[in-house]
């Protein structure tokens, strides 16, 4: 229900015209939900989350200057327990404090949840930018060949134009040489 706007049709549609076909690129829940379990095991989002909520000094109490930030990332990410059962999944984290641990799982399902759907519309976002750009150039490429071919009649009409003004110029010169030989021919018989 909540991703049921991504999945317009007339956005999602694409048009390959070399195959002649529609692909339907619908947003599923299954799509979402498993986006959203490949986002619960991103070691970027995992990152992330420690940062936006200050786990790091949580962590890692005891963090000397020698201590990498790798390693603390590395080391919450071995905390969380993610079972996957296609259409379920169960998320927990083993910590020495329950209600730490029933936080941390509640507040990354909140972050990832966020995340998944932040990508998901920027990745729609990016889709209708492209689908706009392929359509403005179709229709810029369409303009070109309609001013192309225009030209290619105006050309063709002017061609036809010049041609028979040198026919219709060329039939009044022959017919003034014809009236002329006619006159002349008969200046001659009436001198004979």
């Amino acid at each position: 229900k909540d991703i049921q706007a991504m999945s317009v049709l007339g956005i999602q549609k694409s048009y390959d015209p070399e195959q002649n076909t529609i692909e339907k690129n619908l947003i599923t829940s299954i799509a979402v939900f498993n986006k959203f379990k490949q986002n619960l095991r991103s070691r970027t989002l995992h990152k992330k989350f420690i940062k936006e909520y200050g786990l790091m000094e949580l962590l890692a109490p005891e963090r000397t200057p020698g201590t990498r930030d790798e390693e603390i990332y590395e080391g919450f990410g071995k905390l969380i327990q993610l079972e996957d059962a296609n259409e379920y999944a169960s998320l927990s984290i083993e910590l020495h404090d329950a209600e730490i641990a029933a936080q941390w799982v509640n507040d990354l399902i909140k972050f990832v949840d966020k995340e998944t759907i932040a990508m998901l519309v920027a990745d729609l976002r990016n889709s209708i930018a492209n689908r706009i750009k392929n359509i403005e150039y179709t229709i810029s490429s369409k303009r070109q060949m309609s001013i192309i071919r225009r030209e290619d009649v105006i050309r063709e009409i002017e061609n036809t134009i010049t041609t028979k003004r040198k026919l219709a110029n060329q039939g009044r010169e022959d017919d003034i040489k014809n009236i002329e030989n006619t006159i002349s021919s008969k200046r001659q018989m009436a001198k004979l």
